[in-house]
């Protein structure tokens, strides 16, 4: 997650500061009118940008020992001060989970069904960037094994 926040803000330098720094100051210079002259390269770099800011890039945790399970969830980018989706329950809780895809989007979402101890159903979805392959089957395995005990 570090290296893409990282690579958004490297983005953001050299497509568009940079060129609007040498428009402004320096307007006749060869770069600057490099700049001027091939501004889609800076609308396609704003565009990418964007899209990476209102679709989200999400930092996760997930921790299942014996008893807890503890996910938590939030925007990199936007949520610095919001409040982050978080869930802290008993394995006896979780009745179901599921994996999706996100279109057009590097992320995932985790949905967990859990039934509280008032007989009350709630899904709680979680948005998770980058998980790999290995790691969806490693909690697969780990939530078939918690739902196989609580049936």
């Amino acid at each position: 997650m570090t290296f893409l926040v990282g690579g958004l803000f490297f983005l953001f330098f050299t497509a568009i500061l940079i060129p609007e720094w040498f428009i402004i100051y320096l307007p006749f210079s060869g770069l600057s009118a490099f700049f001027a002259n091939n501004i889609i390269y800076s609308l396609i770099s704003g565009v990418v940008i964007l899209h990476f800011i209102f679709v989200g890039t999400f930092y996760y945790t997930v921790n299942i020992d014996p008893y807890v399970i503890q996910i938590t969830s939030y925007r990199v980018l936007l949520d610095l001060f919001k409040k982050k989706d978080y869930v802290d329950i008993p394995h006896t809780m979780l009745r179901d989970y599921s994996f999706f895809d996100r279109p057009f989007s590097f992320n995932k979402t985790l949905m967990l069904k859990i039934e509280t101890q008032s007989g009350k159903k709630v899904a709680k979805r979680f948005n998770i960037t980058l998980m790999s392959e290995k790691e969806i089957v490693r909690i697969s395995k780990v939530f078939d094994g918690i739902i196989v005990k609580n049936n």
